[in-house]
């Protein structure tokens, strides 16, 4: 069994630091969408454009006083790999106390602030070590104060390498999808 390693951040990543090419498109969109301003709104970022990440995406609603953070899409493919679907409910219904207490944190720099991140981590699901990339996105609807966070994972098994290594067509993927709320 391997050992789980603390996790590896960098914050406001270059796309060339992220290994998946899907994560590394969902950045370049972000950024795209952000343009000159701090942050892109929630407005500015349509899921129909990056069908290749959706089943992989989690969206977070940001809520103050207290700060909390409710799950309004929590894709399909984590979904699945997780065993639990957080879709309408508080990042504090995740199942994992250490797990979660790792999640939030992430979200309240975020938060505080306001820079992608780029992460490598390990997590335990079915008792089995998973290592996984994720990118967070911050998103803001007054360009100032941080109001939802997009983020997506992939888990090392499922990383699709930026070298663009082609693979067989007899192996096709089922197509994600989300659950919206």
């Amino acid at each position: 069994m391997h050992e789980l390693r603390p996790p590896v951040e960098k914050h406001s990543p270059a796309a060339a630091d992220i290994r998946d090419e899907r994560l590394q498109r969902l950045y370049e969109y972000w950024l795209a969408k952000r343009g000159q301003r701090r942050f892109p709104s929630r407005r500015d970022i349509d899921p129909v454009d990056f069908p290749y990440m959706l089943g992989h995406v989690i969206l977070f609603d940001v809520l103050h006083d207290p700060l909390r953070f409710r799950v309004r899409i929590h894709g399909t493919a984590m979904v699945a790999k997780a065993g639990y679907d957080l879709t309408g409910k508080f990042l504090d219904d995740l199942p994992f106390t250490d797990y979660r207490r790792y999640v939030r944190a992430r979200c309240e720099s975020l938060v505080r602030d306001g820079d992608p991140l780029l992460v490598w981590h390990d997590r335990t699901l079915d008792d089995r070590l998973r290592r996984y990339e994720a990118l967070w996105l911050p998103l803001s609807d007054d360009g100032q104060n941080v109001t939802m966070l997009l983020a997506a994972l992939i888990y090392e098994r499922e990383l699709h390498p930026t070298s663009k290594v082609r693979q067989p067509d007899a192996i096709k993927a089922p197509r994600p999808s989300l659950r919206l709320l």
